[in-house]
């Protein structure tokens, strides 16, 4: 059972509270397709935001177990606001887990995070390059300018939080003939950058997920995080490699677990004139409920064990790669399956634009499309047993 310490108890609790708070404008932030500012405002003021940062930054040093249990209780409040603080918390719990990073950048964005609440996030899709994951040389391009600087030119879909980020860490080739491509903790205030506001999806509405443009942005090589050469790849370490997909789960079966208890609520509740009873007296109604809460406690079990073994038995995370990716997966559909029962249950009300099941019901579709998706973790899965 969860939570299992005290400082579990005190992030979830803490989680709670944001939830709480955040809920009562989630709906006009999804109608209007804004982002809430307010709900970042509320998290920084809370410590919410550097939750992730490790103890020798100041932070309190939370790990993924803790930040998975956190999430799924935010997610219950407003599905945008916890997957768009989980892509934060990805990047520094990545981060943290893997150390990649230049020892000086990661004190510098670390300490900001800690005092100032600065926001991150990995910026690296493209109109033309889609999803990194599947290869290819991105369109976004450094080249060397004069005195040691670099210039920094193109156009990134897909930002999430970028009306409120800190730092992109942007994902570029680098043009000066080696072939390199880089990752660069490009500061958001910067001259040259702006932000065209082309988000207006069908789901997860208030991400801020717009198009972020860069024209001759100057930076420095105290800016790069990494760069490699696709055609040397190191091995990669599976180190943080969990943040992303169980994260997402989290805020997922969040959003799954509020449907939930709105369907619950109702059967209760819902008495048609002339029945005898509430709805929740219906056969099957109530299995409709069982066959709901079988699949979000199944689905919230998995999730919680898989991040406390990922950091349990850190030698064997390649081991583990597969069962997180299936996890994720496995979490997206059961958020999808526990929405869809919740509106049979709730019925043709349940799609009124004035109650929250419908936005519920869009939300989890997101992830869908979010890494990894079901193809390449089906794939990953058969490799290990196959292979």
């Amino acid at each position: 059972m969860w939570p299992k310490n005290e400082k579990q108890e005190k992030l979830i609790q803490l989680a709670r509270t944001i939830a709480s708070k955040i809920e009562s404008t989630s709906a006009l932030h999804d109608q209007n397709g804004t982002f809430p500012h307010e709900h970042f405002a509320f998290m920084r003021r809370k410590g919410y935001l550097h939750a992730s940062v490790p103890v020798e930054y100041g932070g309190p040093g939370h790990g993924l177990t803790d930040l998975v249990l956190a999430q799924h209780e935010i997610g219950r409040g407003d599905g945008s606001t916890a997957v768009s603080i989980g892509m934060h918390h990805m990047v520094v719990g990545t981060e943290s887990e893997s150390r990649r990073w230049p020892e000086e950048l990661r004190k510098r964005i670390f300490t900001e995070i800690v005092s100032d609440g600065a926001l991150v996030n990995n910026i690296a899709s493209e109109p033309d390059l889609g999803s990194p994951r599947g290869g290819g040389r991105p369109a976004t391009n450094l080249t060397p300018g004069r005195q040691g600087k670099w210039i920094l030119n193109g156009r990134k879909t897909w930002s999430t939080l970028a009306p409120e980020l800190s730092y992109a860490i942007t994902f570029a080739a680098v043009e000066d003939g080696s072939g390199d491509i880089a990752r660069i903790a490009q500061r958001m205030g910067s001259e040259g950058i702006s932000i065209e506001e082309t988000w207006d999806s069908m789901s997860m509405r208030a991400t801020g997920s717009h198009d972020i443009v860069f024209a001759n942005v100057m930076l420095d090589d105290a800016d790069f995080v990494g760069r490699a050469n696709p055609k040397n790849p190191a091995e990669a370490s599976p180190d943080g490699a969990a943040w992303f997909p169980l994260l997402l789960s989290a805020a997922n079966l969040g959003i799954a677990t509020a449907a939930r208890n709105y369907a619950i609520d109702f059967a209760k509740s819902r008495k048609p004139t002339g029945a005898p009873s509430p709805i929740s007296k219906i056969p099957y109604v109530r299995e409709q409920v069982a066959r709901m809460e079988s699949v979000l406690l199944t689905a919230k079990r998995t999730l919680f064990s898989c991040a406390e073994e990922w950091e349990d038995f850190p030698k064997e995370r390649n081991a583990l790669l597969p069962e997180v990716s299936i996890t994720k997966v496995n979490s997206i559909e059961s958020a999808i399956t526990v929405t869809d029962l919740a509106m049979r249950i709730v019925g043709a009300v349940g799609l009124d634009r004035d109650r929250p099941l419908e936005r519920y019901f869009r939300d989890v579709r997101s992830g869908i499309a979010n890494p990894p998706i079901e193809a390449r973790a089906l794939e990953q899965l058969a490799s290990s047993i196959l292979d």
